[in-house]
């Protein structure tokens, strides 16, 4: 009997610095005090897309696609916290999503189909998730913007643990000028 092929949960994100992360991790405590369950610093990203399960031959075919992106770096500022009540999730995000992101995810999306991936059907909305589980109502805030140099993008393997998802970026790509 054959046994399924092995498979891993990845996706494509943009990664930061590890004092950006810490930076981003403060304003979290900040804001929101023992509300709900911050992510961890480490594990801060921004995704650009989410892939799922992916057998080896499935991540050659998007490992493919990403060599094609022709993408320029950006600078991108986050300054507002928000919450979805739905999925009780508290994230930051831009006031206004850089062009070149808004391009490499349409880029991402359409290269990938090739590899039976589906996009996503709702816009994009460029956020880091600071936390999840945050009950009631969390109000918008602003803060004082945290300013991100993007000059590459990466593919991440998510692995579950029962203390919480774990990263690993696997591989990355540069973003020119």
């Amino acid at each position: 009997m054959n046994s399924p092929p092995e498979t891993q949960r990845l996706f494509f994100a943009l990664w930061p610095e590890q004092a950006f992360q810490e930076s981003l991790a403060q304003i979290a405590r900040q804001v929101l005090g023992k509300q709900g369950k911050r992510v961890r610093p480490e594990n801060l990203h921004l995704t650009l897309v989410f892939l799922g399960s992916m057998t080896a031959q499935q991540r050659a075919c998007v490992e493919a696609v990403a060599d094609t992106i022709v993408g320029r770096s950006f600078t991108l500022q986050l300054e507002k916290i928000e919450h979805w009540s739905r999925p009780r999730v508290v994230w930051c995000a831009t006031e206004e999503t850089p062009e070149p992101l808004i391009e490499l995810v349409q880029q991402l999306n359409q290269g990938l189909t090739v590899c039976g991936h589906q996009p996503e059907t709702r816009p994009y909305r460029a956020h880091m998730t600071l936390a999840r589980k945050v009950a009631g109502h969390f109000p918008a805030t602003r803060v004082a913007p945290l300013v991100w140099q993007v000059d590459h993008f990466c593919l991440v393997q998510s692995v579950t643990y029962p203390s919480g998802a774990q990263y690993q970026v696997l591989r990355t790509w540069p973003l020119g000028m």
